[in-house]
């Protein structure tokens, strides 16, 4: 069996940065990850296709993505690798608007309402790592984000982001 290791990939908008001149209400951190493509959009594409559809919304600015990660699986480690980046973003909305911004997004790219195991297969992840240096633990939403730390699939991309609060 071949060794499988993290390295990054080609891409257009990862890593990005933007020098903004508004200062937002609210910053956050969103970890992306997707191993599974939706008819011809391949995980890449589909990262893609967040970035334009995130530079595109009005209340929401990206101001940081690191590059593009291919990392091998964990948990189910029987599936293809994932795709990983992270993405600083500003906004005037608040957490529960960005809380279902996430949910309605990850809808629009495929994902499923419930997945069919935990850590299965999908075509877009996306977890709410921080927002601004909020500390909330609720059953459903923990921030900052209970594992970040633990994941070389957040951890990797995020040490490509200069001035993190």
């Amino acid at each position: 069996m071949r060794e499988r290791k993290a390295y990054i990939i080609d891409s257009k908008h990862y890593p990005y940065y933007r020098h903004s001149l508004k200062l937002w209400r609210n910053e956050f951190i969103l970890s992306l990850g997707s191993n599974m493509s939706k008819g011809r959009q391949t995980s890449v594409d589909i990262l893609e296709s967040m970035f334009m559809r995130l530079f595109a919304h009005k209340r929401i600015e990206i101001l940081n993505t690191s590059p593009i990660w291919r990392n091998p699986p964990f948990g189910f480690i029987a599936q293809d690798d994932f795709y990983n980046a992270v993405m600083v973003c500003g906004s005037d909305m608040g957490l529960g608007e960005i809380y279902k911004f996430i949910f309605y997004t990850e809808r629009y790219f495929g994902r499923g309402r419930k997945r069919a195991f935990k850590n299965a297969p999908r075509t877009l992840d996306i977890d709410l790592i921080c927002f601004n240096n909020m500390r909330l633990h609720l059953p459903h939403l923990h921030i900052p984000h209970r594992f970040y730390k633990e994941r070389p699939s957040v951890m990797l991309p995020l040490s490509f982001i200069e001035n993190l609060y």
